[in-house]
């Protein structure tokens, strides 16, 4: 008897768990097909995304992605969403009245019952020189940062922190930490971990940046992405291969329009190089990263390409874990993932950027104890590097800007 009881409850137990996964899936069916469209280009995608929207496909009649879209955008009105652009519409629509409101509800319900919502294609500023732009041979390490404008007295300069998880994590936290108390800057976080460019039909940073800086108008935005970029991706049905000359010149007019919406109110752009890292073939991939970037921000007046690996690398620019100061403390400039800088080596990389927004007044460097950019590390990388890293001789930098050994990457 108690045998039958146990099999009994264990096979009520089962259906009711697999009543549970059923009902998530019916739920879910536009959030899975989301998913599905969003992995890396490979086996895995090409068999989840027909089977993702068949199932979206056979329970749409049943008017489930009404039920899951009103559930995402009260999320969204309570501050449980992390979808900035989804959280703006929402709120835009509560103050534009019923008729807006009406318009954009069928845009949602239309890309909530047919996948993703297409990818506009955004007027290209003037200076946004995209894919038709030939592709730099190699990466400056040391360049100028131009001079910024006085700030007006009494008014803190706005500066965004835009990007991945390059930005996200160890670099945005120090910058936050040391500026602290700082009243002449204020600081609009725009970044998201697990983003990037290659792939708008997942994370659409046209969309999402300007939900995300508000009624916000930068004076600086600080930029770090194209960490998750590296990827294959599809155009018109047909995949690109990452690295093939079809590839990079989407991706290249990618970045290109993504750097022309975050200049467009006239900020000044700081456009981070990505730092060496530990793995050989990621590396490459980053290192191809870069030059598409340096590609487009180089010939970008308002923009100015600054790499940080002078502080982080070693002495011939390429991935190091730890660093030995000048005082003899080591200390580990880089996150156990090889990825990312940990927050130490952020903190090597933070006080210039904070110096150049927010200059010290000649009083105050009056008062100063001496000191250079020497003393924050050991070893000085080149003057210039390719793809890996290797020592080049110093050629082009920046349209406006020439290389500064004190106080310029």
């Amino acid at each position: 008897m108690r045998d039958r009881g146990l099999i009994q409850t264990t096979r009520q137990l089962f259906l009711l768990l697999a009543g549970f996964a059923i009902a998530g899936v019916l739920l879910e069916s536009g959030g899975l097909a989301n998913w599905a469209q969003g992995l890396e280009i490979g086996p895995l995608r090409t068999v989840a995304v027909p089977v993702t929207q068949a199932v979206q496909s056979a329970v749409q009649p049943l008017g489930l992605g009404a039920i899951r879209k009103g559930t995402l955008e009260n999320l969204a009105r309570v501050g449980w969403s992390d979808d900035s652009a989804l959280t703006a519409r929402v709120n835009n629509e509560e103050s534009a009245g019923a008729g807006e409101s009406a318009t954009a509800s069928k845009e949602t319900q239309r890309a909530d019952t047919h996948g993703p919502t297409p990818v506009k294609t955004p007027k290209h500023s003037e200076h946004a020189l995209g894919a038709a732009t030939p592709l730099a041979a190699d990466v400056p390490v040391t360049m100028e940062l131009p001079q910024l404008p006085e700030a007006e007295p009494g008014k803190p300069r706005v500066v965004a922190l835009a990007g991945d998880s390059m930005m996200a994590v160890g670099l945005s936290a120090e910058l936050l930490r040391q500026a602290a108390g700082d009243k002449n800057l204020h600081f609009v976080k725009a970044y998201r971990s697990g983003t990037g460019l290659a792939r708008p039909e997942v994370f659409n940073w046209m969309e999402q940046y300007p939900a995300m800086i508000g009624s916000a108008k930068p004076d600086v935005v600080i930029v770090a992405i194209g960490a998750n970029d590296g990827q294959g991706f599809v155009v018109d049905g047909k995949v690109l291969k990452c690295g093939s000359d079809e590839w990079r010149a989407v991706y290249q007019q990618r970045l290109a329009d993504y750097l022309a919406m975050v200049e467009a109110d006239g900020a000044r752009v700081v456009w981070m190089a990505l730092p060496p890292m530990r793995i050989p073939v990621y590396n490459a991939k980053i290192a191809m990263i870069n030059r598409i970037a340096y590609t487009v921000v180089s010939q970008n007046p308002q923009a100015t390409w600054w790499n940080p690996v002078r502080y982080i690398g070693d002495a011939s620019g390429r991935f190091r874990e730890f660093t030995t100061l000048s005082d003899g403390k080591t200390i580990r400039v880089r996150a156990t993932d090889g990825i990312h800088l940990s927050d130490e080596g952020a903190g090597l990389v933070t006080p210039m950027l904070l110096k150049w927004l927010d200059p010290p007044t000649p009083m105050q460097q009056a008062s100063a104890p001496a000191a250079t950019q020497e003393s924050v590390h050991a070893t000085e990388a080149p003057t210039h590097e390719d793809g890996g890293g290797a020592r080049q001789p110093q050629g082009r930098g920046h349209s406006k800007g020439q290389p500064q050994p004190d106080g310029g990457l």
